[in-house]
């Protein structure tokens, strides 16, 4: 009876210590980046989320799992995230374009990430310390904020949560891959990245498992029938993004991310200096960075693989698989935060590795650090919080990008300064033009078109939006707006036209010429229905005793309300002149 007491109060102690681990999991998730849902949508969620029609109507759904063109509402934003957009989608059904819903949802991501991470940890580690202190550190570094606080790096978490249930559905189901295989379909249904869960899965197997490869095979062959699928599937993307349209070179490509590995590490590592877009350069063979990251990659490589032990050489490998398709595929942005999102979570591992195995003094420290990465990250939040702030502080660390000055030139137009503005757009276009990417030169000549529209700047104005339009020729914003400036211009030379026509009948009639008269101010009133024209108009014609022409403009302008009272005059005129005139040719009246 007392072993079964103990035995019970040993399962509640146990489940008590969970529940604390788990609750103060999701405090230090909600300290450090609750403030996230008081800001709002920022760069691709414009047209992702904000201008994008296809997730405005449940009804159109099934679409968002046909045509990759969904993603965007620019004709040239394909992407198959499906599920993604079923997650805009329902989210607008619920709130509309409210940000605060978007944004909870990705706080809420971000705290089932570290939930399921911290129970993944356990189960591969069979440890619970180095497991909470993984999880922690992963739940407060600031390197995850931006995809938090950036609705559109949804697709991070949302493809790691899935990741991580396939990976613990992988653990704890050896007898049917099946259930990890539908969760890894949903995880590549927000992010391709989930395709090296394979090949992850498939080493650990070798490391821990230690089966035969035939073994391995029959036991992950559904994950490599999703994957081909899957392939099958984006393959036309795919071709676009690496064979038929790349945005850059691939040994330019490879030469970049080699000096990117490098300045992920230190973001990792010593997160200061962070921002929606780094000052980075592109890479080259007589680049002494790139050769230069080389030695301190292998180096750096080998020395962490001589000392660390398998799980933890599992969890680093896992960080450089999930790096791994963002090194190849050429994107438009060098570096990004969000990309770290999935490697910090191996990082972390490494870090509660060192700690756990390290003297007390530097456990302490390390309590320190976890603080100093919940006030980094709190503050962190607060730029993300505003739009102008995130965008000026980018620039402030990075003036050779040109984003941030299309960004902050969005600011000053807002505001009314329409000079500052320029001067932005005017950076953004020269500072580092092989930066901009379709849809960012899009944004910024229509808006620079928009900038000189409002400072009264037709000619110039119509010329951007006509760039823009080169662009993507459906764009509705510039479409709309050249249009209307062609109005204006027709609208301000057909009335200088107009005048010009008055100024000449008016001419003719003090000179005598009456009939030059008519001809002119018949052609000043076809193209502009002035009341005084028309008056001078009738006038003529009563000079040359057209009485019945005069009579049809005073009918006219006297039911029309112009000048009603003037006209009903020459009209009881005219009648008057046209009696005497039959009389006097031997007519009478009828």
């Amino acid at each position: 009876m007392a072993d079964d007491d103990s035995t019970k109060d040993g399962q509640w102690t146990s489940r008590n210590r969970s529940i604390l681990e788990l609750g103060g999991l999701v405090v230090l998730c909600l300290v450090a980046h609750g403030r996230v849902i008081d800001g709002g949508f920022h760069y691709d969620d414009l047209h992702s989320i904000v201008d994008n029609p296809h997730i405005r109507s449940l009804s159109l759904v099934p679409t968002l799992f046909t045509d990759p063109g969904t993603f965007s509402g620019l004709d040239f934003g394909e992407m198959f995230r499906p599920l993604i957009m079923l997650s805009y989608s329902l989210t607008f059904a619920v709130s509309g374009l409210e940000p605060m819903a978007f944004l909870l949802t990705n706080l809420l991501l971000h705290v089932g990430v570290v939930v399921l991470g911290f129970i993944v940890f356990c189960h591969v580690w069979h440890d619970r310390r180095p497991a909470i202190v993984a999880a922690a550190l992963f739940a407060v570094h600031p390197i995850n904020v931006e995809t938090v606080a950036y609705v559109s790096s949804r697709s991070e978490s949302f493809c790691g949560l899935f990741m991580l249930a396939a990976f613990l559905a992988h653990l704890k189901i050896r007898e049917s891959a099946w259930p990890c295989a539908l969760i890894l379909l949903f995880a590549l249904m927000c992010k391709s990245i989930a395709i090296v869960l394979v090949p992850l899965l498939w080493i650990r197997d070798g490391m821990f498992v230690r089966d035969t490869w035939q073994e391995r095979g029959r036991r992950l062959w559904p994950l490599g029938l999703v994957v081909v699928g899957y392939l099958w599937v984006v393959a036309g993307l795919l071709s676009t993004a690496v064979l038929d349209a790349p945005v850059r070179p691939l040994t330019v490509q490879l030469m970049t991310q080699v000096k990117a590995l490098v300045y992920y590490a230190h973001l990792l590592t010593i997160p200061w200096g962070l921002s929606v877009e780094h000052q980075f350069s592109l890479g080259s063979g007589e680049d002494l960075a790139v050769w230069l990251s080389l030695i301190a990659l292998f180096s750096s490589g080998a020395v962490i693989l001589r000392c660390s032990g398998p799980k933890t050489r599992w969890w680093l490998l896992w960080s450089g698989l999930i790096l791994l398709p963002t090194l190849i595929v050429p994107l438009n942005v060098l570096v990004n935060e969000h990309r770290l999102y999935l490697v910090s979570l191996g990082l972390t591992i490494l870090l509660a590795s060192l700690v756990l195995t390290s003297r007390v003094v530097i456990r302490g420290a390390s309590t320190l650090a976890l603080l100093v990465l919940i006030l980094l990250s709190f503050q962190r939040t607060a730029t993300w919080a505003d739009s102008t702030q995130l965008w000026q502080d980018a620039l402030d660390r990075g003036p050779l990008m040109p984003r941030p000055h299309l960004f902050v030139g969005d600011a000053h137009f807002v505001a009314g300064q329409h000079g500052l503005a320029l001067e932005r757009y005017a950076a953004a276009l020269t500072v580092n033009p092989r930066q901009l990417s379709a849809a960012d030169q899009l944004v910024l000549h229509n808006n620079r078109g928009a900038t000189l529209l409002a400072m009264g700047a037709f000619d110039e104005a119509g010329q951007a939006f006509e760039q823009a339009l080169r662009i993507d020729p459906t764009y509705g914003p510039a479409l709309e707006s050249l249009q209307g400036i062609r109005a204006l211009q027709k609208s301000s030379t057909g009335a200088e036209t107009a005048a010009a026509s008055r100024r000449a009948g008016l001419a003719s009639l003090v000179a005598g010429d009456v009939h030059a008269a008519i001809q002119h101010l018949s052609h000043s009133v076809g193209i502009e229905n002035d009341t005084g024209t028309w008056m001078a108009l009738a006038g003529a014609h009563e000079r040359l005793e057209q009485w019945a022409e005069a009579a049809r403009i005073y009918q006219m302008l006297s039911t029309s309300n112009q000048a009603s009272e003037r006209a009903l005059e020459r009209l009881a005129a005219i009648e008057s002149k046209s009696i005497e005139y039959r009389r006097a040719s031997g007519g009478g009246t009828k």
